[in-house]
């Protein structure tokens, strides 16, 4: 009978979600436009792949993620869309099945994933047609494997070479020293940059010798969406040029405790925050981290659960509230009205990033105090 009732509810889940996330589903899959006319562009004129623009929004990313997106423009759109959404949903699954094991029973878990489509950043990298959820899937795929699976690495660095982001997770591998898995993946990237440069050798010499660090390309900086210190920073002082000095200091204390803490969580065995720690320095340290990268909120708030030792359910329901609700869009925004925000509308229009400093509090004290204290136990 229970279980009866949990597959009614996780059903009721289902449905309350089909019903609800079509009217939060917006932007018309305009990424997933802008990756097919970068695969269409090397087929038809290779060395204008960072010179076209669809509705004025440029390809930004390296050339290797034209190559792979390739496949994607020479299907018909309604089939470019079923697969990428289909596959989205899939990496959505892998994330959280990746997070929790097999710890939830088989109706919870799915009730929990049809509930995480209405997460902020998951609605929106599903409306974008992003592939943020691919790549999180991936890294957690790699890193969380078994130390001695052959390739290990390997889709690391892949995932960097279709977003420099994940560049960021080859610092975990060089703290925790998993020198094989550095080569397996800093071989992989190379690989990418030289297919890059083979398939294009203009786009390739442009984007690596220019474009890589024109982060105007990417949009508005002080738009609520970029959800790190340097959005921050220019809300905050109203400088749009970027936070200058203090961001680059910001970004250099992020990296070196950052670092550390993962460094010891993943000798402590809490593997799954580590990785959510990295992929946090990332997001606070890149010039641009939109909502819809937030995808890493899942793992994050997971790892955080795992390590309190009381009121996880409590912060479980605040966690998902802040990302569901997504207070970042209650201040107003666009066309620069972000640097006329109050103080209170800082808050809210900030919460990720402050939801995020929270989670690192609590992991950097729940977590290596949960492991102390069973290393106690054991002795």
């Amino acid at each position: 009978m229970r279980t009866r009732v949990m597959w009614a509810l996780a059903l009721g889940v289902c449905v309350v979600v089909g019903i609800v996330l079509p009217g939060l589903w917006q932007h018309s899959l305009v990424d997933l436009k802008v990756y097919r006319l970068g695969g269409a562009t090397l087929l038809d004129d290779a060395a204008a792949l960072y010179d076209v623009r669809l509705a004025g929004l440029p390809f930004t990313y390296p050339p290797f993620a034209a190559v792979v997106m390739v496949p994607f423009a020479v299907v018909p759109w309604v089939v470019a869309v079923g697969v990428w959404t289909g596959v989205t949903v899939v990496s959505l699954i892998a994330v959280w099945r990746l997070s929790v094991g097999k710890v939830l029973a088989p109706p919870v878990f799915l009730g929990v994933v049809a509930g995480a489509l209405l997460l902020e950043p998951v609605r929106e990298t599903l409306g974008f047609g992003q592939v943020n959820l691919m790549l999180c899937a991936l890294i957690l795929y790699d890193v969380l494997g078994p130390a001695r699976r052959a390739g290990r690495g390997i889709w690391v660095g892949l995932a960097a070479g279709v977003k420099l982001t994940p560049l960021v997770f080859f610092g975990l591998l060089v703290v925790t020293r998993q020198w094989k898995a550095l080569a397996y993946a800093s071989t992989a990237f190379v690989a990418t940059v030289l297919v890059g440069f083979v398939v294009t050798p203009h786009g390739a010499t442009e984007y690596w010798t220019l474009l890589v660090a024109e982060t105007t390309r990417i949009g508005g900086l002080a738009f609520s969406s970029n959800q790190s210190w340097n959005g921050f920073l220019i809300r905050l002082t109203g400088d749009l040029d970027g936070g200058g000095l203090l961001w680059l200091g910001l970004v250099a204390v992020t990296i070196t405790g950052g670092l550390w803490l993962t460094w010891k969580l993943w000798i402590d065995g809490q593997r799954l925050a580590a990785v959510s720690v990295t992929a946090l320095i990332g997001l606070l340290c890149s010039p641009v981290s939109w909502s819809h990268h937030w995808v890493w909120a899942i793992p994050l708030g997971v790892s955080v659960v795992q390590v309190l030792p009381r009121y996880k359910v409590a912060f479980g329901v605040l966690w998902v509230a802040v990302f569901m609700v997504a207070p970042i869009w209650w201040p107003p925004n666009h066309d620069n009205r972000e640097l006329d925000w109050s103080f209170g509308e800082q808050f809210s229009g900030n919460a990720y990033l402050i939801a995020a400093l929270v989670a690192v509090g609590l992991l950097g004290t729940c977590g290596l105090r949960s492991n102390r204290r069973s290393g106690i136990d054991q002795s």
